[in-house]
């Protein structure tokens, strides 16, 4: 999305804006919007909790509230409540008991709540303005704010997370290169050392692209996945179903050709005995430098076409590599959706049970509060300019 600064002058228009911050229209979902001086600082969404629920509002709120306290420089939030029921026959507004919540943590930790507000299926109200019988139209949030171009967010939180369709004819000419590297290759680097990968690779034509794997995996980001061919395809399928090359290309994507080059040097030296330098794993678990949106951008839409294009039984490399991808993007709903679809095909597979437990604790990466601005511009609600 291009960076854009967006003033926002009434609640509608900031109802407007939400979904554009998010990428999505979410369902079923609390957001909160934090501020810094006037400026939004990007969305964050969870899912609403289930009535039949042991954790209390409280514990929700101070949660919620605790990782907008965590966004660098943020001093105030905004709160909207996705609800999928209507607003008019209702006797108060759904999840009033956790958006109060919300506001007394918020009060607590020195945080101004701009505005509380819900959307429902009929209309969406204010928590802080006296409530009205009949809601506000939702045809007052389809227009763009302030003239901007129309951006399309009809998708809830989870449809980006659905696999691309790809050419079933690709599909095939793929698979067929990834038997004859298998054939070629099997598995015995990952048992012997990285080095038998390379000299095995080097001596066969279908193997080619595995030689050297970091210069592999830096090109397949220099253009659309669909523009790879079969062996280029077949060739990143093959190391993302392996651990240790999977590990190399997620690093390397997370930052660059030189980090892919020493990480795959690292995991060589671990093969024969040596320890992992916790500079080069730190990444793995959130910690380091914000990596380059763009690059974790495209390295996941290659991962996802990957997966599309191989048999379901053979994704689970892929979707693992999906879901630290999404998750390194501040994306846990689309990474704890992959990894449960890799589990449902390999239940032992264990980066997927490792990014689900990271994303059932609650736990992102800790560049994503790093963010300076939104990349969808600012908003604010009614007396709150933004410029």
């Amino acid at each position: 999305m291009t960076p854009a600064v967006v003033p926002v002058t009434s609640s509608a228009s900031f109802l407007a804006l939400v979904p554009r911050l998010l990428e999505c229209t979410p369902r079923q979902s609390l957001v909160l919007v934090p501020f810094a001086e006037s400026r939004s600082l990007g969305a964050m969404r969870v899912d609403l909790p289930p009535t039949d629920r042991s954790v209390s509002d409280e514990s929700i709120a101070s949660t919620v509230i605790g990782m907008a306290c965590k966004v660098a420089r943020t001093d105030a939030v905004a709160i909207v409540v996705y609800a999928d029921g209507a607003l008019a026959d209702l006797a108060d507004l759904p999840h009033r008991a956790l958006v109060d919540a919300a506001i007394a943590r918020a009060d607590i930790c020195g945080l101004r709540v701009i505005d509380a507000l819900v959307v429902g299926a009929d209309g969406w109200k204010s928590y802080l303005s006296p409530s009205s019988a009949v809601p506000h139209p939702l045809s007052e949030l389809t227009a763009p704010p302030l003239g901007e171009p129309e951006f399309p967010c009809d998708d809830d939180q989870f449809a980006a997370a659905g696999l691309p369709q790809v050419d079933p004819a690709v599909s095939r000419g793929m698979l067929a290169v990834l038997r004859k590297i298998e054939r070629v290759l099997g598995g015995a680097h990952e048992r012997r050392g990285l080095p038998l990968l390379k000299r095995a690779a080097t001596a066969d034509p279908a193997a080619a692209f595995i030689a050297d794997p970091p210069v592999l995996l830096e090109d397949a980001l220099a253009c659309a996945p669909s523009d790879l061919d079969a062996a280029q395809l077949a060739a990143v399928a093959f190391c993302l179903a392996r651990p240790s090359l999977r590990d190399v290309a997620l690093l390397q994507w997370a930052a660059d050709l030189a980090t892919g080059d020493a990480v795959l040097h690292a995991q060589t030296a671990f093969h024969r005995g040596k320890p992992f330098p916790d500079d080069l794993a730190r990444p793995m678990w959130g910690e380091g430098a914000h990596p380059d949106p763009d690059r974790l951008r495209r390295a996941l839409e290659l991962c996802r076409f990957v997966a599309a294009a191989l048999p379901q039984e053979r994704r689970t490399g892929a979707l693992s590599a999906c879901a630290w991808l999404a998750w390194a993007r501040g994306r846990g709903s689309h990474a704890a959706t992959y990894a449960e679809t890799a589990l449902e095909i390999d239940a032992d597979h264990g980066l997927s049970a490792i990014m689900l437990d990271i994303i059932d604790a609650g736990r992102l990466p800790e560049w994503v509060f790093e963010r300076p601005t939104s990349p969808a511009g600012t908003g604010s609600s009614p007396g709150f300019p933004t410029r």
